[in-house]
């Protein structure tokens, strides 16, 4: 009887500890499918992320009570740097927003500094991947002096079925992603600070 019972209690723990599991993920965009919605702004912009941002992995929840992990800024760099080309006549990556050789250099006319939010949740109560996502872009530009100019935004949302999450865990966090960079674009062409 004993055993049993200890048989029980151990079963227990083990679920518990799984789901309370964290399970690495992405949420890397479709660099492909980052299409120009139109117009140009013929101007130079960098592009800054720290590497405290870079290096940040995010936990938000998934599906069957366990979560999910990834790191919003790195898998999101590639894309930000695609979106902002779609817009911008040329983009550069820089190691400080106050890099003034880089600046001088590239002939910056802006500095954009993303902050990127996520939020997850699954409808399958027996898997732990993420079905639903969303992903929320919020770029501060600012002129090389470091005054700032604009603040530009956009959510995006990712939703998957059981069947795509079990082939491809990181579908949904993609989906939401791609839509959030591509919402992007558009807000960036409409900011009359930004197109004189």
């Amino acid at each position: 009887m004993n055993m049993n019972i200890c048989k029980i209690v151990l079963a227990l723990l083990a679920s518990v500890y799984m789901a309370g599991c964290a399970h690495p993920m992405n949420i890397k965009p479709d660099i492909q499918a980052l299409e120009p919605v139109g117009g140009r702004i013929q101007k130079n912009v960098g592009l800054y992320i720290s590497p405290a941002d870079r290096a940040l992995e995010v936990t938000t929840p998934g599906g069957g009570g366990d979560k999910v992990r990834y790191h919003p800024y790195a898998d999101l760099e590639t894309g930000l740097y695609k979106a902002l080309g779609n817009v911008f006549a040329n983009v550069t990556v820089l190691n400080s927003p106050s890099d003034a050789s880089a600046i001088a250099q590239h002939s910056l006319n802006y500095i954009v500094q993303p902050t990127i939010t996520t939020t997850s949740s699954s409808s399958g109560i027996f898997t732990w991947m993420a079905t639903d996502f969303t992903v929320q872009v919020t770029c501060k530009v600012s002129d090389p002096q470091g005054k700032q100019l604009a603040t530009v935004s956009s959510t995006g949302i990712g939703k998957a079925d059981s069947a795509e999450v079990r082939s491809d865990f990181s579908i949904a966090g993609e989906r939401a992603s791609n839509d959030a960079l591509q919402k992007l674009e558009q807000p960036y062409l409409q900011a009359p600070e930004l197109t004189p």
